[in-house]
């Protein structure tokens, strides 16, 4: 048998969306096989047909294991040995980590509920992992890139004979990537089949074998790594050459805007920590993840209890109760997980877009739909959005086109500060590449910004200056012309004394 799994013919459509046509993937025993394309490709519509989440449309043929495929649901997906690992984590996080693990599929003994067998199951599974965490903490005190390991765990324990991870590496750190990649590797070797979904092209050239592409939901081809290279992976993926990923822009920088000094949280995850940026200005924050960078944004936009530090907004000293306070005095926070606080995913594009600038939508005192709607199709236009119209409800958008529109929702506001958390977590090459155009525009007009992100060369393509966290503390600062990778991750890795 040649294949474990065999896709054909294969296609999906939407209202107003032709998702998927006629779109093939094959994928061999033992193999990691990476699908790229941009965001609204029609990667994670494949998927989610595989696991029974959508049913494709009539004429598509599903070969698994040598025999007819269908599953209604991803529990039959499970039961059948497919297993999936999707890029906006799905954790119950009022419920423990072993609970999580086995969820749906409980262990017995005598008929009952086998809970010591369950920890022990998890405990062990927790260690070959790598990771430190009790089988019996709640999920909702771990952190993301911890909660993202757990549905690794998950997805390993189900013992599938293919595993499909979403963006697996968004969220974890270098050494979580390689611990990883040891899963990986270690599956493969019992000729488990990885269908590996990224964006991070170190990534697919270090882990699989092959690649399938897609474009605007249809398939482009399949080749191996190692006769595929960058540029040549790049362009099956956009339909055209990107010679320069990290666009910058040349802005005039001016005097401070905004400044944060002497930052510390009351629950201590960020020690008197200051920073400043300047009109023109793009600011990096760098670091690992838990070094304290998205906690800083967060003490500061009033979203937790700080037990010292004050903040400074065009010269004026303001006190921040509630991210009200702060987003009146022109600063935006676009959020690391767009889904759960970035985005009301019931809800449509021109809703969501005019979600923070309603008092700039009134009309007579009247909230203005014709304005709102308006205004939402400015941003789509600019933005690239690709949705059939302002009526489409966000949550049917890909990943990379829900992250637009919350900048969207935050740029119509006009804020004079933009802090973007990991805006392009889990976005393709051409979509990064607008929203980095997108950030060199803004400054240019004298605002300015300050980006969070674990992706050093996203931070010296992009940044003026990057400040670097560890830990909860500032542990250095580098300036553009003093930038390598090296100095940014020792920065990283250890306080500087």
């Amino acid at each position: 048998m040649e294949y474990i799994l065999d896709m054909k013919d294969i296609s999906k459509t939407f209202p107003g969306v032709v998702a998927l046509d006629h779109v093939q993937l094959q994928i061999k025993p033992g193999e990691v096989h990476a699908l790229m394309g941009e965001n609204g490709a029609g990667k994670s519509t494949l998927m989610k047909i595989l696991m029974g989440i959508y049913t494709m449309d009539p004429g598509g043929e599903i070969q698994f294991d040598g025999k007819p495929y269908h599953a209604s649901n991803p529990k039959e997906a499970m039961d059948q040995g497919v297993a999936m690992i999707h890029q906006e984590l799905n954790p119950i996080l009022d419920m423990t980590v072993y609970e999580n693990i086995f969820v749906g599929r409980e262990m017995k003994k005598n008929g009952l509920v086998d809970k010591k067998g369950m920890i022990e199951a998890s405990k062990q599974l927790i260690q070959e992992c790598g990771l430190h965490v009790s089988p019996t903490e709640t999920l909702r005190n771990l952190t993301v890139a911890q909660c993202q390991l757990i549905e690794i765990i998950k997805a390993i324990s189900v013992n599938a004979k293919v595993i499909i991870m979403d963006e697996p590496t968004a969220a974890i750190t270098d050494r979580e990537v390689e611990l990883l990649f040891g899963h990986i590797r270690r599956l493969t070797e019992k000729g488990v089949a990885i269908i590996y979904i990224s964006h991070r092209m170190d990534e697919i050239f270090s882990i699989c074998d092959r690649v399938s592409v897609y474009r605007d939901g249809q398939y482009i081809g399949t080749g191996t790594t190692k006769e595929l290279d960058e540029p040549k992976l790049i362009q099956m993926m956009v339909g055209r050459e990107i010679t320069d990923v990290f666009p910058k822009l040349e802005a005039e920088i001016g005097e401070v805007i905004f400044e944060a000094n002497h930052i510390t949280r009351a629950d201590n995850k960020v020690k008197d920590v200051s920073i400043s940026v300047r009109k023109g200005e793009i600011l990096g924050l760098g670091g690992l993840v838990g070094a304290g960078r998205s906690e800083l944004v967060e003490g500061i936009f009033g979203m937790h209890k700080l037990s010292q530090g004050e903040i400074i907004v065009k010269g004026e000293k303001i006190q921040v109760k509630s991210p009200r306070d702060i987003i009146r005095k022109g600063v935006a926070l676009i959020t690391e997980d767009r889904k759960v606080t970035g985005l009301n995913l019931s809800g449509t594009v021109n809703d969501n877009i005019a979600m923070v600038a309603i008092k700039k939508l009134l009309s007579h005192g009247l909230y203005s739909r014709k304005r709102a709607n308006k205004a939402s199709l400015e941003y789509i236009e600019k933005l690239k959005i690709k949705t059939p119209s302002g009526e489409q409800i966000v949550g049917n958008l890909s990943g990379g086109n829900q992250q637009k529109v919350v900048l969207a929702k935050w740029l119509l506001n006009d804020p004079d500060v933009i802090i973007l958390d990991e805006p392009t977590r889990g976005i393709d090459v051409g979509a990064k590449r607008d929203i980095y155009l997108l950030i060199g525009s803004l400054v240019q007009q004298g605002k300015a910004v300050i980006m969070i992100s674990g992706e050093i060369p996203e931070l010296m393509g992009v940044c003026d200056r990057i400040m670097v966290m560890c830990e909860g503390n500032l542990s250095g600062e580098v300036h553009r012309d003093e930038f390598s990778q090296e100095k940014i991750m020792t920065l990283a890795s250890a306080i500087q004394v």
